[in-house]
């Protein structure tokens, strides 16, 4: 009996508790992703054993399904045995895993059963709950405190790559000068970046070459030694 008038008197100083649906409440979408380590038209230069042109282009779902943290900050708090010790480092990652009754999204505390919601401006809405409704806290985030008040979280997207749409993976490395001119070496990887031995081609150009072309590729040559290259990648 006096639990639970103890638990109808913390109804009634700190409110109820926050509902909330779990879903993928977030956009998604099919686009393109392409890393490189260069800039067309840009000169750029590479040492004797380093890429000149490395490349990762493939097909990706895109999904905006995550929140990172802008700051360091933390969250504490709770009673009753919904006590929470969340301390996140500049960076740290967040999942988006539904929107709570407030229609904010909702992203997972890790290790924990409890999520936390964020307002439009990117910042902390004071609840906290659970997927059940008797397992959330009582007076949602009144219990809790955020330190610093005014902590920011950035939507970002993820992306789950649809490697089977085909994809591109290799890189150009400068070898040097040897007697027969300019040395390079293409090499292949698979999607998971392990080599393909069977997918390397060693490549000479003349030493007084003004313009190489590889494949797509087309390079400008704007000086070359022993141990050092510069060059412009003018298209691909």
């Amino acid at each position: 009996m006096k639990k639970f008038l103890l638990l109808l008197a913390i109804m009634y100083i700190s409110g109820c508790t926050t509902s909330m649906k779990i879903g993928e409440y977030y956009q998604s979408k099919i686009g393109n992703v392409d890393y490189k380590n260069y800039s067309l038209g840009e000169m750029q230069s590479a040492y004797v054993g380093k890429s000149m042109i490395s490349r990762k282009a493939y097909k990706a779902i895109i999904k905006k399904n995550m929140y990172q943290v802008q700051n360091d900050f933390s969250l504490h708090g709770g009673i009753g045995g919904t006590d929470i010790n969340l301390n996140g480092t500049t960076g740290d990652t967040y999942m988006i895993v539904g929107k709570n009754e407030y229609n904010n999204p909702v992203v997972k505390i890790p290790g924990s059963i409890y999520m936390f919601g964020i307002n439009k401006n990117g910042h902390w809405d004071d609840t906290i709950m659970s997927s059940s409704f008797w397992t959330s806290p009582i007076g949602s985030g009144r219990t809790y405190k955020l330190t610093p008040k005014n902590t920011t979280f950035k939507a970002v997207e993820s992306q789950i790559p649809l490697s089977e749409d085909g994809y591109i993976n290799h890189e150009i490395i400068f070898t040097g000068i040897g007697a027969n001119g300019i040395s390079l070496l293409y090499r292949e990887y698979t999607f998971e970046n392990m080599a393909r031995p069977a997918f390397n081609q060693k490549l000479v150009y003349p030493i007084d070459s003004k313009e190489i072309r590889f494949r797509d590729y087309l390079i400008r040559i704007n000086s070359v030694s022993a141990s050092k290259i510069q060059y412009t990648v003018k298209s691909e």
